[in-house]
């Protein structure tokens, strides 16, 4: 039998920062750039959204877990903020590896552009 815990305190949470880890990047980088400079500025903002998110998902599962967190971080925010920021770091170890890889792919697609840009401008007009 499948424990809803596992599904609900594992298996979602890794799913939402899996598909975030790929889309956010994917939604931050404009679709024609021809800049790698702008790529690294669109992945280094996923990364601080996962990491924040990450955060705010831990968050939201202890309080619904019945964790005052709410309470928590009104009383001792700095202590609150730490302790959330570590869950973000261990969540890190999965949406990094798919952060790298839409970086990599998005690498490529730029590269690819800047190539078939310089070709077509590299190549005479052929009158057939």
């Amino acid at each position: 039998m499948i424990d809803m815990g596992v599904i609900s305190g594992i298996a979602i949470p890794v799913g939402l920062i899996g598909v975030a880890a790929v889309a956010l990047p994917l939604a931050l980088t404009p679709r024609g750039t021809r800049s790698q400079k702008r790529l690294l500025v669109s992945v280094l903002l996923s990364a601080l959204g996962l990491f924040v998110l990450g955060g705010a998902l831990f968050a939201f599962l202890y309080e619904v877990d019945g964790v005052p967190v709410i309470q928590t971080l009104r009383d001792a925010p700095g202590q609150m903020f730490g302790f959330l920021a570590r869950r973000a770091a261990l969540a890190s170890l999965i949406w990094l590896p798919l952060l790298g890889l839409a970086w990599l792919s998005l690498a490529r697609r730029v590269e690819q552009i800047k190539s078939d840009e310089a070709m077509r401008h590299d190549l005479p007009d052929q009158e057939t």
